[in-house]
């Protein structure tokens, strides 16, 4: 009769897969590590462009500046602009990409535009896609979410999120103790070991110093895999969600009830009337007054809503529709992305055509998705909670890279043992 072991099959997959991915898994941890301070040390490989000496004068308006931008590429679009300016650095505009839900094309030559706030000064243009040692923290980005291959690295990476994530259970599952043979001990001692599961665990959780090199590598493997484990799975997870879409949607409508849609957007009528009241129906809300004008609206229209707006994101000016549309995090708001607020407003009279609080109306499974997106990109809190937070994820990219590395360890001695022993055998 062909006997059936569980745990021998789980270790046989756990061992043989992640020796498959583990490469590929430093790869990401290393790069993972520097994308968790990427603008800080973006700044410095790009310094040139980006650091300028602060001055006396105040800076000019953003419109002003933007305008500069305008008239030295009149080629390009420049809908978005950024919403304040920073001491000692330059304020960047970015390309448009596309031109409503169409590509522009050709593709632009450069992505983003550098202007020194105080003078005006064109610093330069970008091309994140050259490689120049400016560009040396896009290339980590590229190398961490597709190795540098394009949609066959997506795709790559994507299956090796998988079987990651597939691992992350398998190698908690492996920490437990061995289950207890009913014919090697008396039936007290066997009720007395299954109550103390959980001491017999306990090992599992510590690191031990005074030992040697194999054990030590055999605690940090179960250790960090245990006490990191819920941040494995979301890290190993989100990435299936980045790179293997066909698997990730499936899975999470199924298990959460992910339904794909966006917060709730809608014509805030009586914000829209305050404004009339406050501004008359002949104002037009321009380049120059746009930041000011939609803060104070997103701040009127948050606290009606007993909300408090933390950060303001970017503004973008919709030619098509006469609109300007701000993006901006409140207290609610989970990340500073997709799961951003936004409010639009009239150009012509300034009424507000729409206010989208991303936390309205949106499902379970949807705010599972940003949390899980959010959690892997860093965009958590600001100020000092967003840098305790990027520590914790640059060490937690360490922290896999230690995983990879002791499970190829651990592999490597135990395959030297087995190969003793069959030469012990002869």
């Amino acid at each position: 009769m062909i006997s059936f072991n569980s745990r021998q099959i789980c270790l046989w997959i756990h061992r043989y897969t992640g020796l498959a991915i583990a490469g590929f898994l430093i790869i990401a941890a290393i790069t993972g590590s520097l994308l968790a301070f990427h603008d800080e040390l973006d700044d410095i490989f790009n310094q040139r462009l980006a650091v300028v000496e602060k001055m006396q004068t105040p800076p000019l308006s953003i419109a002003t500046l933007h305008d500069k931008v305008i008239s030295r590429y009149p080629e390009y679009g420049f809908s978005t602009m950024p919403v304040a300016i920073e001491p000692n650095r330059a304020v960047v505009f970015a390309v448009d990409k596309n031109k409503g839900d169409v590509k522009i094309a050709p593709k632009p030559l450069f992505q983003e535009v550098y202007i020194n706030p105080y003078t005006a000064d064109i610093m330069g243009a970008r091309d994140k896609d050259e490689w120049a040692w400016r560009n040396t923290m896009w290339k980590v980005f590229w190398l961490h979410r597709e190795l540098l291959l394009g949609d066959i690295g997506k795709l790559i990476l994507g299956i090796i999120a998988l079987v990651w994530t597939i691992n992350c259970f398998i190698g908690f599952y492996l920490t437990f103790p061995r289950a207890v043979k009913k014919n090697q001990v008396s039936r007290q001692e066997t009720a007395k070991k299954r109550a103390s599961l959980f001491k017999r665990w306990l090992p599992a959780w510590k690191i031990r110093t005074k030992t040697n090199t194999f054990k030590l590598n055999y605690d940090l493997h179960h250790a960090f895999g245990l006490w990191l484990w819920l941040m494995l799975f979301v890290i190993a997870w989100s990435s299936v969600g980045f790179n293997l879409q066909q698997v990730y949607k499936p899975v999470m409508q199924a298990v959460v009830g992910l339904d794909g849609k966006e917060g709730k957007s809608n014509k805030a009528d009586k914000s829209s009337e305050l404004v009339r009241s406050e501004t008359g129906t002949a104002n037009l809300v321009n380049k120059a007054n746009s930041i000011d004008y939609l803060s104070k609206q997103a701040n009127i229209v948050a606290q009606e809503n007993g909300l408090t707006v933390q950060q303001l994101l970017g503004i973008r000016w919709v030619e098509e529709d006469k609109q300007w549309q701000m993006r901006f995090k409140t207290n609610k708001d989970i990340g500073k992305k997709g799961g951003a607020s936004s409010i639009t407003v009239n150009a012509i009279d300034g009424s507000i055509e729409r206010v989208n609080f991303a936390y309205q109306n949106v499902s379970f499974g949807n705010k599972v998705d940003q949390w899980l997106y959010t959690l892997h990109m860093g965009h958590i809190s600001h100020g000092a909670g967003h840098l305790v937070y990027q520590i914790f994820l640059a060490l937690m990219g360490l922290a896999v890279a230690v995983l990879s590395g002791t499970g190829v360890y651990l592999w490597w001695k135990g395959r030297q043992q087995r190969l003793k022993s069959l030469r012990n055998l002869r």
